[in-house]
């Protein structure tokens, strides 16, 4: 494939990853409502409602990119595949999630989960034993005023804290053997002068990834370039096990399925995403052919994660 069907490439900079990540937000509905979410499709006709369509779709990705030899997996140099569900809020889904998941582990993928959390506790969902290789936990403030603010709160004026949240890393831990934890933290202008660092150091984390919020949908928190790099430069120097993406650096760089089974993306100057068609009718080459991935971005941001030398990645 080339740049004219939309897979962007640097041969340049082309290297040896040994995971490629393919993130599918497998549904819209979450028990909090964040002034600030991109995953809003407008009540769609999500692909998780039938088991068959769960199966058909892992089928046809597992064949093209871990079982194929396509181009990007050429390039790119992976070793396994992980499959990110995310959403929404993917534990709301009652069975339909927990049987995506042990389907995903034995048709060979590597899996993780992006949660709010707030289905980690209390008994009120149970994650099938050792299928999960890593977690990460959505958490953008230490003080609950501002949580409510920013939308994340449910019904009942609940919100995941900070004692829940060291509650819940040390639980998976029990359950999920080998599991990797992550924090994800959208900073914001509610949130970027707050000083995670306490509270980081207090947890035993593979990742801290914080994230500029992007400008799409409503614009009230957004930060500017120079705020966003004065947050991450304030956790700098401190052992953290920080991974910082700015707007910038999240464009065209992630893999995304749609809770259609739709390839997605967002590009430089677009308000709004770019979409193929189902992957489960025309297949996955002719879908990603439809949406623009850059490998380049996507193999940048790669190794910004995994360098202690993320600043210059920040302020580029």
């Amino acid at each position: 494939m080339s740049s004219e069907n939309h897979l962007v490439v640097n041969t340049a900079t082309a290297g040896q990853l040994n995971e490629f990540v393919i993130n599918w937000h497998i549904t819209e509905a979450c028990n909090y409502n964040c002034t600030y979410c991109f995953a809003k499709w407008g009540k769609p006709n999500e692909l998780h409602r039938s088991l068959g369509a769960i199966e058909k779709l892992l089928d046809k990705l597992a064949n093209y990119f871990i079982h194929g030899n396509p181009e990007i997996k050429r390039i790119l140099g992976y070793q396994s595949v992980r499959l990110n569900f995310a959403g929404g809020e993917p534990m709301m889904l009652g069975s339909a999630f927990p049987t995506a998941l042990v389907m995903a582990k034995q048709k060979g993928f590597k899996t993780s989960i992006v949660t709010n959390g707030s289905y980690l506790l209390r008994g009120r969902f149970q994650l099938p034993p050792n299928t999960l290789d890593m977690v990460g936990i959505s958490f953008d403030s230490q003080q609950h005023p501002v949580r409510r603010e920013l939308g994340r709160i449910d019904r009942k004026g609940n919100s995941f804290n900070i004692d829940e949240l060291k509650l819940a890393v040390q639980h998976l831990s029990h359950t999920q053997k080998g599991l990797k934890t992550k924090i994800n933290t959208v900073v914001n202008a509610l949130n970027w002068e707050e000083d995670f660092s306490p509270l980081i150091s207090s947890l035993s984390l593979d990742k801290w990834k914080v994230l500029q919020l992007m400008p799409t949908g409503r614009t009230d928190f957004l930060i500017s370039d120079e705020q966003f790099t004065s947050f991450v430069e304030r956790h700098l120097g401190k052992g953290l096990p920080i991974s910082a993406e700015s707007n910038n650096t999240m464009t065209e760089s992630y893999l995304m399925i749609d809770p259609n089974g739709r390839f997605y993306q967002n590009s430089k100057g677009m308000s709004d995403y770019s979409y193929s068609e189902r992957i489960t009718d025309v297949g996955v080459e002719t879908a990603l052919n439809q949406i623009s991935f850059n490998c380049h971005r996507f193999m940048s941001r790669y190794y910004a994660e995994n360098s202690s030398n993320i600043c210059g990645e920040v302020l580029a």
